[in-house]
């Protein structure tokens, strides 16, 4: 095994450059096949996404060395990347009765339990591995956030927070911890557990990043400001943290440093949903017509209607069957906190993933609107209609059911390429045209912003599917009364 084209292809891969560290990969298989080639390979493909050829390349590494832990490892967590969960789960227990006791191992077969909709042994089995690894952030991420699903309240962070008392130094405990309360909407106890870091270690630059982002988001913006901007001085190559002070210049009417500062982050990433969509709320703000160019609403949000599958009499008998299959898939309480929906709950499965035939009906009826919204795309230099291929797939989908008071808070997918919603049973309340409850709203950014407002709405229906750019921002007006199912997915270019 060369041992150096290992290095490369693990520094290609940490700099960014997959396609080069797939090919020093597929190199070292070519001349020397082995499980540590494999799995460099499966790595390779899995951090783009490939995750069946991930999954192939991770198969010959266990064919290659049975034995080796590392190969079965892999091999497990790309089938729970495939919502495989149930293959994946007694790879992990095999690997757990033959000794390998690592915080991995326990944070996956977790994970797996919950793809699984075991959320109680999921909870258990998290509370375990952070009672053995305290010092570790995802375990403690899981834990709490599990314990947030299933409706602990404000005590879902309790062994996250005795953690951090314990070890009052550790920056990523610390500030894991105040971003989940930040998530949680408990921003005072977050704000002291950052100002409390600062006075241990002060002018952290982490530290100054994370109560910046909080600050902000209180409509703290002046405040917070100067924390960004050092933040982003003691780490300039991380695009994150730029992307945070280009909101809070944005939320500060600040639009030329705002592009100023976007420019760099454009060119090297053209298609990241992120910077298009700060791109275009930065031209708004200057009232340039480019903002139009690249958010089109008009044109690039499209409602299709779907058609009733075949063995259906019409589209409400089908929408009927098909809540009956995705209601089984929710067992949670509440949303999780790293999604936008609030006051309901979302399927911890994939839909793609999912052993169902009416969901399998479901997923093939997507393939013919999809291809007829691509079909409008005409633009070949447009962040928009510049990735149109005839070849694509769904990157995800999933279900998600709103209570009384639910709705989405305005987001953008900064992966994708199409998002959509696609509305499985509606309240009655959202079939009134005057109140607009429940509705689906494009281009109000997620905090308030000078010059960025609603552009368009669009009533839902039972059996409508909506389309639009995975750049643009997007929400739900809230409802009053009923319960709402959807079964959103975005898509990507094959």
């Amino acid at each position: 095994m060369n041992a150096d084209a290992i290095k490369q292809a693990r520094a290609a891969m940490a700099a960014g450059d997959l396609r080069a560290a797939e090919a020093t990969a597929r190199a070292l298989v070519a001349q020397a096949p082995s499980a540590e080639a494999y799995d460099l390979l499966a790595s390779t493909l899995r951090a783009q996404d490939r995750l069946a050829e991930a999954l192939a390349a991770a198969e010959q590494a266990v064919a290659c060395d049975p034995q080796s832990a590392v190969a079965q490892h892999s091999r497990a967590f790309i089938l729970g990347r495939l919502g495989r969960y149930g293959e994946a789960l007694p790879i992990y227990d095999r690997l757990i009765a033959h000794g390998i006791v690592q915080p991995s191992v326990w944070l996956n077969r977790g994970m797996a339990l919950l793809g699984l909709t075991r959320d109680v042994e999921a909870e258990a089995f998290f509370a375990d591995g952070a009672r053995r690894w305290p010092q570790d952030q995802g375990l403690q991420n899981a834990l709490a956030n599990t314990r947030w699903m299933r409706g602990a309240g404000e005590g879902f962070a309790r062994d996250y927070e005795a953690a951090v008392q314990r070890q009052p130094d550790s920056l990523h405990l610390r500030i894991g911890c105040a971003d989940l309360l930040r998530r949680a909407e408990l921003r005072a106890r977050a704000e002291r557990l950052l100002l409390d870091g600062l006075a241990r270690t002060p002018g952290s630059g982490p530290l100054l990043g994370a109560l910046g982002v909080l600050l902000d988001e209180m409509g703290r913006s002046a405040e917070a400001l100067p924390l960004l901007l050092a933040a982003v001085a003691d780490a300039p190559k991380a695009p994150f943290l730029r992307c945070n002070l280009v909101s809070a210049l944005l939320r500060l009417g600040r639009s030329d440093e705002a592009l100023r500062e976007l420019g760099p982050l454009r060119r090297a990433q053209p298609f990241n949903g992120d910077w298009i969509a700060y791109e275009e709320m930065a031209l708004r703000q200057r009232g340039d017509p480019l903002a139009q160019e690249i958010c089109d609403y008009d044109l690039m949000v499209q409602p299709f209607d779907l058609a009733a599958p075949s063995g259906y009499a019409n589209i409400a008998e089908f929408n009927a069957a098909l809540r009956d299959s995705v209601e089984r898939l929710h067992v949670l309480e509440t949303h999780p906190l790293d999604q936008s929906l609030r006051h309901g709950s979302q399927t911890t499965r994939s839909l793609l993933a999912v052993d169902d035939p009416v969901i399998k009906q479901y997923l093939k009826a997507l393939e013919e609107p999809i291809r007829a919204y691509i079909a409008t795309m005409q633009k070949p230099h447009h962040p928009w209609s510049g990735r149109k291929s005839d070849r694509f797939k769904l990157s995800g989908c999933w279900s998600v059911k709103l209570k009384p008071n639910g709705y989405h808070v305005n987001h953008l997918h900064p992966a994708g390429w199409i998002s959509s919603a696609y509305y499985v049973s509606l309240p009655e309340v959202t079939k009134a045209g005057d109140s607009q409850e429940g509705w689906i709203k494009f281009g109000e950014p997620r905090w308030e912003t000078p010059g960025c407002t609603v552009q368009k709405v669009v009533q839902p229906k039972e059996g409508r599917l909506v389309l639009f750019p995975s750049y643009m921002w997007h929400g739900t007006i809230p409802f009053s009364q009923g319960e709402r199912i959807t079964a959103p997915f975005d898509v990507v270019p094959a």
